[in-house]
């Protein structure tokens, strides 16, 4: 399909970011930005004209050289470039908090971009070169407030499409192509597509960007620049984006119907009393990838969840420390006290529990069965194993699931981030207490989203996994080894002992035996 031809020539226009504002007090007229604050005298109205034209209206460079020389009434030659020298510091202060855009003379613009960072400048030339372009592998197209907008988590500019033709300008540069083949396809002739291509180009939205990034996925590199501060300028942070408009989930989830277990609790006494220093734990701690000719016990499963993921209270809502709603505290933190992560258990062979898939009630301390359909259970099992390299079924699988809701109806852009964060420390206090009591653990880096949702029943838009654990009674081969023999090319750095004499330990108590004295 060809295009409307346009062959007039192509120009800048330039006008204040909308999330700017002028403020004027003090003698001065100071625009405020994300990136600062930028002040001229309110006598200097060369310059205060200029901002306020920036501040309603596209304007082309040449059109504030003419505003600011009338409005200064510069006549001799060293007036007008002292005037225009004055003008150009200030558009170098406010550098990114201007947008710029890119279209046919005369005309609203096609493209736009937005700064994203305040250290990078955006300087458009034209496309000069004669070699086939792309747009970036790592380049997304979405629709933002209306229009489209091109960006990726490597660029520090995001651009808008505001023109059909650009629109498809953007959709050929899928695949390499040459300026004159874009000029064929799109009906624009190549001076055009060289302003269009070296807009994309300066925003580093094009493959000659790519090398420099060929490790990352576009989605993992976006999520990463999306949920930190630093390069983005979408709302962040507790922002309470739904506060007025649906009250928060509750902070613990309600039991879904079905067979419950009654789960043994642990005595605090009683762990006090036996339980390892946790010198001993977090130095012996380790990965076991098997398990025990013995299966786990349902009191060691019950044990080990209530000192991972019980809930210990609910408290709020405390509106004089901007918490409108229920916080949870379990034995891991959480942002916000959000309390946002479930436990799925998939048991294979725990004595005293049948073969089913059971949601851990975590205010009743018992097991609910969600799941019993064989097949559906050793899918999830399978997987596990897979994700380990093929290694035993374990005795049960915890899945860490996360209700989105209880972080993002407090968070803007860091909720998937924040529940990330906190599978990670469920992890390595699921790590400790099974080290503490003596049981197999694995902490998985993958799981079926799309399974694990069919087997416990969730909407995965709501509620999904977020982390898999594998547990299981210990072996003989891990009860007290060394746990760097067998390792390739193992060196040692910093008292990579301690790891070895605190499994020994901890084996001997166990065992209620002596460890064996280490040598001198």
């Amino acid at each position: 399909m060809t295009l409307t031809q346009s062959t007039r020539p192509y120009e800048r226009l330039l006008r204040l970011d909308p999330s700017s504002r002028l403020t004027s007090g003090g003698g001065q007229l100071a625009l405020w930005s994300r990136f600062g604050r930028v002040a001229v005298g309110e006598r200097d109205r060369p310059m205060v004209a200029v901002l306020q034209a920036l501040a309603t209206t596209e304007v082309t460079p040449t059109d504030l050289e003419r505003l600011a020389l009338a409005t200064a009434g510069a006549t001799a030659t060293d007036d007008e470039i002292a005037v225009l020298a004055r003008l150009h510091w200030l558009l170098d202060r406010i550098g990114n908090a201007l947008e710029q855009q890119i279209g046919p003379a005369g005309e609203p613009g096609w493209l736009r971009v937005t700064a994203l960072t305040g250290d990078l400048r955006f300087t458009h030339r034209p496309y000069t070169g004669n070699a086939p372009v792309a747009l970036s592998r790592l380049a997304l197209l979405r629709r933002r407030d209306g229009r489209m907008v091109v960006e990726s988590g490597l660029a520090p500019f995001r651009v808008g499409v505001l023109h059909e033709q650009a629109l498809a300008l953007v959709g050929a540069l899928a695949e390499p192509r040459t300026v004159a083949d874009l000029a064929a396809r799109l009906g624009l002739d190549e001076t055009a597509i060289r302003h269009l291509v070296g807009f994309l180009a300066a925003a580093q939205l094009t493959d000659a960007v790519d090398p420099a990034a060929d490790q990352w996925d576009p989605h993992e590199l976006y999520f990463h620049s999306r949920s930190r501060c630093g390069r983005t300028d979408e709302s962040f942070g507790a922002t309470f984006p739904f506060v007025d408009v649906r009250p928060p989930l509750p902070p613990v989830k309600p039991a879904p119907a079905g067979p419950a277990v009654v789960l043994p609790r642990p005595d605090f006494d009683a762990l006090r009393a036996t339980d390892p220093p946790l010198v001993l734990v977090q130095e012996a701690r380790r990965s076991v990838r098997g398990f025990g000719v013995e299966p786990m016990t349902l009191a060691q499963l019950g044990e080990f969840l209530y000192r991972v993921g019980r809930v210990r209270s609910v408290y709020g809502p405390d509106h004089d420390n901007r918490m409108p709603y229920e916080g949870v505290d379990r034995p891991y933190p959480t942002g916000g006290a959000s309390g946002d992560l479930e436990i799925y258990v998939t048991a294979h062979r725990v004595a005293g529990l049948p073969r089913a898939a059971y949601h851990y009630d975590a205010w009743e301390h018992r097991l609910v069965q969600v799941c019993d359909d064989p097949t559906l259970i050793q899918g999830l099992l399978a997987g596990a194993a897979q994700a380990t390299g093929g290694t035993p079924t374990p005795d049960a699988l915890i899945t860490f699931t996360s209700r989105f809701g209880r972080l993002t109806w407090k968070y803007d852009a860091m909720g998937y981030a924040a529940t990330l964060k906190h599978v990670g420390v469920a992890y390595q206090t699921a790590y400790l207490v099974a080290t503490a009591m003596g049981l197999a653990p694995c902490g998985l880096g993958s799981g079926d989203a799309h399974l694990s949702a069919r087997v416990f029943g969730l909407d995965w838009q709501v509620e999904s996994s977020v982390g898999e654990f594998m547990l299981g009674s210990l072996p003989r081969w891990a009860d007290g080894t060394d746990p760097h023999q067998g390792r390739t090319n193992w060196r040692g750095a910093n008292d990579p002992d301690w790891a070895r004499r605190a499994g020994r330990l901890l084996s001997a108590a166990r065992h209620d035996r002596v460890a064996p004295e280490e040598p001198s």
